[in-house]
């Protein structure tokens, strides 16, 4: 791979290098964070789960005001990004991240300007580029998770937006302390996720736990597939809730995100999990996730 490519956008449609993108500087989303988004997985040249993550990118415009783009188009747009990223990489990658912004449209007004009650329309921002992702140690040894407050407001946990800087603020307060990444929980002492990541936990019986989506967390899409991944093999799981008082009952834990995966923890933070000796089990949630891939 040339030393610098740095990746693809498509931006309604027009394909450029990432590095020589332009958005206006009357995009809501760049204005006001009125955007949503999705991070999807490119497998050896393949979209994973794009039926879950269009389904909800539907429900976080609707719930944020923002006209939602025709599937079949927004499908050949990201198509031609992650075809163009191959060709201009000249690899194709067994990871690659395509993500998609969709924003409110152009206008330097807060108040949406609806024409005959319709919403206006909506700017398309798709990027292609190859990740690495966590290194082979981070799965082999785990990463750590210091604890933070969940104070982000309540109304756009369960959408996928971009305002994500209470999350920036979480993860630079969480490294500062020497930790790898931030872990929240609400009022009530409840872990509900990571920074990026749904959050998922198991303890001597091997049953796999996380919390419920409605209110808590992201309704996350591989963790979805997960779940379904571990019905054909017959491995438990259950909606349940883990006070944080109570993290050190816990025989092993991870984070689960479309480019991580699966991704062990070996500390939150004042309790240590041996990853070693449950490896066996991640290896059949690997498993398990990997079967559900489409």
């Amino acid at each position: 791979m040339k030393s610098d490519y740095t990746g693809i956008a498509n931006i309604n449609g027009q394909i450029t290098d990432l590095n020589e993108a332009k958005v206006s500087l009357s995009d809501r989303g760049f204005l006001f964070g009125h955007s949503i988004f999705e991070t999807l997985l490119i497998k050896n040249g393949n979209i994973i789960s794009w039926n879950y993550h269009f389904d909800r990118m539907k429900f976080s415009c609707q719930e944020a005001f923002i006209q939602i783009p025709n599937e079949n188009l927004l499908f050949e747009w990201a198509s031609e990004a992650v075809k163009e990223n191959i060709k201009k990489s000249g690899v194709i990658n067994e990871k690659a991240q395509l993500r998609i912004i969709i924003t409110g449209g152009n206008s330097f007004d807060l108040i949406i300007k609806k024409e005959n009650e319709l919403l206006p329309k909506s700017n398309i921002i798709i990027i292609c580029r190859n990740v690495s992702g966590p290194t082979t140690d981070n799965y082999a040894n785990g990463i750590s998770l210091k604890s933070i407050p969940d104070l982000r407001s309540p109304a756009l946990i369960e959408i996928k937006s971009c305002s994500y800087l209470y999350n920036l603020i979480s993860i630079e307060k969480a490294r500062l302390a020497g930790f790898n990444d931030a872990l929240f929980y609400n009022s009530n002492n409840i872990i509900t996720e990571s920074t990026t990541s749904n959050f998922i936990w198991f303890n001597e019986d091997l049953i796999v736990r996380s919390i419920a989506f409605n209110g808590s967390c992201l309704a996350g899409v591989t963790l979805s597939r997960l779940i379904s991944g571990l019905k054909k093999m017959k491995i438990s799981f259950d909606w349940s809730e883990l006070n944080r008082t109570n993290i050190s009952s816990v025989k092993g834990c991870g984070i689960i995100s479309s480019i991580r995966g699966i991704l062990p923890i070996n500390q939150i933070d004042d309790n240590h999990f041996d990853i070693q000796s449950y490896k066996y089990f991640f290896d059949k949630l690997n498993l398990a996730l990997q079967s559900e891939e489409s």
